[in-house]
């Protein structure tokens, strides 16, 4: 086995960050969703402090993003979940974080952190929904197309009745008809 490189930094091992979220639909029933990200220290926070000062803290930072998303009560599609997340949750708490630290976490830190929520948020929409966490960026779950959230680029190109699955490949076959 060879080990990876990060700059100056080799890398040993990694802690994962498992999240399980209950979420309850429409008719009342409660599924958990999973979701599980490697807190990849070298890669989202080069700094001379040490790998276990930044490992520490993502996985403080990870426990305290747990804290304020249970005290959310939210109801909206995962993707717009993980857009009020990032833009009502997140900066306000690694603000805080940051605010007693003298080397800051990067937002990227912080963004990784989250991400073991999000996956887990789309886990728990598909099984609530019974489908494929795939299936369910399309018009009839999403509640807004892409233009929501991205603007036009420079030669206008626009994202007006556009959803994720326009840019998703279809799911391979698992049977090959012969």
């Amino acid at each position: 086995m060879v080990p990876l490189k990060f700059g100056p930094e080799t890398l040993t091992h990694v802690t994962c960050a498992r999240v399980a979220i209950e979420v309850e639909d429409d008719s009342g029933a409660v599924v958990t969703g999973w979701g599980e990200t490697p807190l990849s220290v070298q890669w989202v926070w080069p700094s001379d402090l040490t790998y276990t000062e930044r490992e520490d803290a993502l996985k403080t930072f990870t426990r305290q993003l747990a804290g304020e998303i249970t005290k959310t009560d939210l109801a909206a599609h995962p993707f717009d979940l993980g857009v009020a997340l990032q833009r009502d949750v997140l900066p306000g708490l690694l603000r805080s974080f940051n605010a007693a630290r003298e080397s800051p976490m990067p937002y990227l830190a912080a963004l990784v952190c989250l991400s073991a929520f999000d996956i887990a948020l789309h886990d728990a929409y598909g099984m609530a929904k019974n489908m494929p966490v795939y299936d369910i960026y399309t018009a009839d779950h999403m509640g807004a197309d892409l233009s929501e959230y991205l603007t036009p680029d420079a030669e206008g190109a626009s994202f007006k009745g556009k959803y994720p699955s326009d840019f998703l490949a279809p799911p391979s076959l698992s049977i090959i008809p012969a």
